[in-house]
């Protein structure tokens, strides 16, 4: 399945309404080289709910509207 979001930006976060439940999406395309690297921050995330790798430019605070 080829996924991208609509800014064509990958997503790695905490689901708003489903605390412990994180995801990764949009690695068709380019993406699909970060895979190794955010499978890790995402293992990180769920076992000690936080990752030391800086992913939070991934997040779903970028699609926010004020």
């Amino acid at each position: 399945m080829y996924t991208v979001t609509t800014r064509s930006l990958l997503l790695v976060d905490e689901h708003p309404d489903y605390l412990g439940l994180y995801f990764g999406a949009g690695f068709s395309g380019h993406g699909f080289k970060f895979t190794s690297v955010i499978g890790e921050a995402l293992s990180e995330m769920v076992v000690q709910g936080k990752t030391r790798l800086p992913v939070e430019f991934l997040g779903l605070q970028r699609f926010q509207t004020s």
